[in-house]
């Protein structure tokens, strides 16, 4: 059995209005941030979708932080830059180099977010691998999405679904959309995709599922898991990437937090541009090494559907979903032991 949810030392009440005071100014101060960002950022906007992976040196143990059992495993974790045609650098990023690709475990992009991918913290994948090394049965799976199923499978040997570089989905620069069979066949090349049909199938069925309203989510859910012990793990980055694959069925707004000042008054705005633009529910992510993000949900629906109704969305439903049990909660990170499978 998993540990109890973690639970923060700030008295709940405190806890609760500091995060949602730190939401709020999270959205509006990113509105100008990333206003700023799309000017800037692009210097050439008809510039072709040509850019390059270029690995740089691997890093010392001292250099890894979280993951520096990567070290004791002997694993070659190296820094890596993503570099525009006309030498703009695009995104910094680290790697695991395996014998089954390179397996992402960092990513800042430096161009407007999100750019190809959106990474979860590694602090908090280094935590929750060490978690589920002890506590999952023999027996036992993950189902998560692909990057956080092969980083866990790295950290701690975890049992997954999903072992395979799907790269999916693909956050594409609009000015690029043309070029969407080039862009992929860069990332192909560089992640070493050969990923199955079979995971592919698999995964968009996953994908679906969390997509899907709670009752034939759950359901689909362990009839992927095929009847063994299964533990899901989210994040509330994923909720960005399944608005990604499907925006129709969730919909889904996000913005980083710039510098503060006057925190009160920044409140009352974005308090009443959040009212003026009916956004629902958000939840709040850290990473250590970045901005705070606040992720919204934009509309009612999309707070019905199983993801959102799993996510520690503030302002959305929190009635337990029949079927799941939390279990652990790190950073971003749920963790929930699933139901098996009713027998017909």
């Amino acid at each position: 059995m998993l540990t109890a949810p973690a639970q923060a030392a700030m008295p709940a009440r405190q806890q609760a209005a500091w995060k949602r005071a730190i939401g709020i100014v999270s959205i509006a101060t990113g509105i100008c941030f990333m206003g700023g960002a799309g000017l800037l950022a692009w210097k050439h906007a008809g510039a072709p979708a040509a850019y390059r992976y270029e690995l740089g040196a691997a890093l010392a143990k001292d250099e890894l932080g979280a993951l520096a059992g990567l070290a004791e495993q002997s694993v070659v974790v190296r820094r890596a830059t993503i570099t525009a045609a006309d030498a703009q650098p695009l995104a910094e990023l680290e790697l695991a180099e395996t014998a089954t690709g390179p397996v992402l475990l960092k990513w800042q992009p430096r161009v407007d977010d999100p750019f190809l991918t959106v990474a979860t913290p590694a602090q908090d994948v280094a935590a929750l691998a060490q978690v589920l090394q002890r506590h999952l049965p023999k027996d036992g799976q993950v189902l998560g999405w692909w990057d956080t199923s092969r980083q866990l499978r790295l950290l701690g040997g975890t049992p997954v679904r999903f072992d395979e570089h799907l790269g999916l989905p693909l956050f594409v620069p609009q000015r690029w959309q043309a070029q969407g069979a080039g862009i992929e066949a860069i990332e192909r090349a560089f992640w070493k995709t050969g990923a199955s049909e079979e995971q592919r199938t698999q995964f968009r069925r996953f994908a679906n599922a969390l997509l899907s309203d709670e009752a034939s989510g759950m359901a689909e859910l362990q009839a992927i898991a095929g009847g063994k012990p299964a533990v899901l793990v989210l994040h509330v980055r994923d909720a960005i990437l399944l608005g990604q694959l499907d925006p129709r069925r969730l919909g889904v707004a996000f913005t980083d937090l710039g510098a503060l000042s006057d925190v009160h008054g920044m409140v009352r705005r974005v308090h009443d541009w959040l009212d003026h633009n009916q956004y629902p529910a958000y939840a709040m992510l850290q990473d250590r090494d970045g901005p705070v993000r606040a992720v919204a949900l934009t509309d009612a629906a999309s707070g019905k559907t199983l993801a959102a109704r799993l996510l520690p969305f503030m302002g959305n439903d929190q009635h337990d979903v029949a079927g799941a049990t939390l279990v652990y909660r790190v950073g971003g990170f749920v963790v929930y032991e699933l139901a098996p499978q009713a027998r017909p």
